[in-house]
């Protein structure tokens, strides 16, 4: 029996085992999760699908997830998702599976993207698992906006989906899948790098890189919560901060070095760092700005550097 077959019937027969049990009944969770496994299993018996892929693509997006403040239902849709995220590839033929993705026309490259559709199909129906079905159908949408297949942006792509694609296009590059030839790890990961906010969600990518390397649940909190601080103050940096009602910039004869203790409301900044880091300049100090530098101090683990106006003209 062909991949296919095995995978309608099966999908077909747990329609059937469970269109009468109500969705509270504690044992269809036990059957759900059985379901997937075992789908997930089937799938990958097909030839050109990597055993043990889904898995691990499902395994690193849920560290990913597990930073965010994510519900535990969201989570599963999650570890769903990623487990039969392979689904749709079954119908592709297999020269589809094993021309690099760069190498392809653009009709067998949207005839390869609409693998996620497909899977989407082939599961519609099994309301239980609408959440997942829901990522799965969106793996490939890009955050600028040009991805497939209908082209959501930001924050419009479904959360999950957008951990699944930097998980999965990850994997895709260390194996030669996105560009015909074997990657190490630091030339995949410079590859979502280069490709943040047009292809991935940049925060993502962010809590990855430290995935990557290692760092504890625990350790992505703290670091997400000090790239969350240092992006709003790197805006600041860019923008410049009005230094008065009137918006004209200051001017001072004398500029002093203080301790973050010393740093009082209504003080006029000339600029502060957090070692090569600049965090602020010219500006009129109000709380968010104290608030802000003394969790920066507490997650950096060393002072900032903090220069004011002594006097104005």
């Amino acid at each position: 029996m062909k991949i296919e077959e095995k995978v309608n019937q099966y999908i077909k027969q747990f329609k059937n085992a469970t269109e009468h049990l109500d969705p509270a009944d504690g044992r269809l969770k036990k059957l759900d999760i059985d379901f997937v496994r075992k789908l997930s299993r089937i799938i990958e018996t097909h030839p050109r699908i990597k055993n043990g892929q889904s898995k691990r693509i499902a395994e690193q997006a849920l560290i990913i997830a597990s930073v965010f403040d994510m519900s535990a239902e969201e989570k599963v849709d999650i570890l769903y998702a990623g487990l039969l995220i392979q689904l749709g590839k079954i119908s592709l033929p297999d020269r589809l599976l094993t021309t690099p993705f760069y190498s392809m026309s653009m009709v067998d490259k949207y005839r390869y993207l609409g693998h996620a559709v497909d899977g989407e199909v082939l599961l519609r129906g099994l309301t239980q698992f609408k959440g997942a079905i829901t990522l799965i159908r969106h793996q490939h949408e890009h955050y600028n906006g040009q991805g497939f297949p209908d082209s959501l942006v930001e924050h419009n792509i479904p959360f999950g989906s957008r951990i699944l694609s930097v998980v999965s296009d990850y994997l895709a590059y260390l194996e030669g899948a996105m560009t015909g030839k074997v990657m190490f790890a630091d030339a995949a990961l410079s590859q979502l790098i280069i490709q943040k906010e047009s292809h991935y969600d940049p925060e993502i990518v962010d809590v990855f890189v430290h995935v990557l390397r290692g760092a504890t649940v625990e350790e992505l909190k703290e670091i997400r919560v000090k790239a969350k601080l240092l992006a709003v103050a790197t805006e600041q940096w860019r923008k410049g901060l009005v230094l008065n009602k009137r918006n004209k910039p200051l001017s001072t004869s004398t500029i002093v070095e203080i301790a973050l203790t010393q740093l009082k409301l209504g003080m006029k900044v000339d600029s502060i760092y957090f070692g090569s880091e600049p965090y602020i300049r010219n500006c009129i100090v109000d709380q968010s700005i104290i608030d802000n530098v003394a969790a920066l101090t507490k997650n950096n683990g060393k002072n900032p550097v903090i220069k004011i106006f002594l006097s104005m003209k």
